[in-house]
């Protein structure tokens, strides 16, 4: 709930509190409930409801022509992704969900899976991985991705992948593919 209130409010820079919200197991925590701005019931399910002049506000980066281009192949991968069975698929899965929003630290997948952090490090090392080569191996496909069916900026796809630097975004391309930018749109 915390981390969907947090996404709401970064992407429209407002202070959108839900009306009601409701879970299966109430926290009454003080920090929880200032952060919410607003009571928590118990009730069948988990919700939070919002008014309808607050949903209705658009994102800061919302570009309609950018969501229509990649919101068919972002589906294809999350079904491909949600085909493997795997835990490493699942946590590639919610980056490939987080990044573009701004969110993609191992807490904010922590939370998209419903898991602890301790939880989600332990099932990825009985997988002989980790979360940094998830994140860097999502990252690499969605850079690829990106470069090869868009003109975006290269500070834009940096953007997207969730670097705060370009510098960062690119030092990391180059480790990827042994090329720059602009060598692999053309070769690609």
């Amino acid at each position: 709930m915390v981390f969907i209130v947090h996404i709401i409010r970064t992407a429209t820079k407002s202070s959108i509190s839900p009306v009601r919200a409701t879970m299966q197991k109430p926290v009454h925590d003080k920090e929880f409930l200032d952060f919410l701005c607003c009571e928590v019931t118990e009730s069948d399910e988990n919700a939070l409801l919002f008014n309808l002049s607050d949903m209705e506000k658009p994102f800061v980066s919302y570009n309609e022509n950018m969501w229509e281009f990649f919101e068919p192949e972002l589906q294809k991968r999350l079904d491909e992704m949600e085909r493997d069975d795997s835990f490493s698929a699942k946590v590639r899965s919610a980056l490939t969900e987080l990044l573009p929003g701004g969110a993609g630290t191992i807490d904010d997948v922590a939370a998209k899976l419903g898991i602890s952090k301790r939880t989600l490090q332990r099932k990825l090392t009985e997988e002989d991985t980790s979360f940094q080569k998830q994140l860097n191996g999502t990252r690499e496909i969605l850079a690829k991705h990106y470069i090869r069916n868009t003109d975006m900026t290269s500070d834009d796809i940096a953007f997207l992948l969730g670097y705060q630097e370009l510098n960062s975004f690119l030092r990391a391309f180059s480790v990827w593919t042994g090329m720059s930018i602009s060598e692999y749109r053309r070769t690609h």
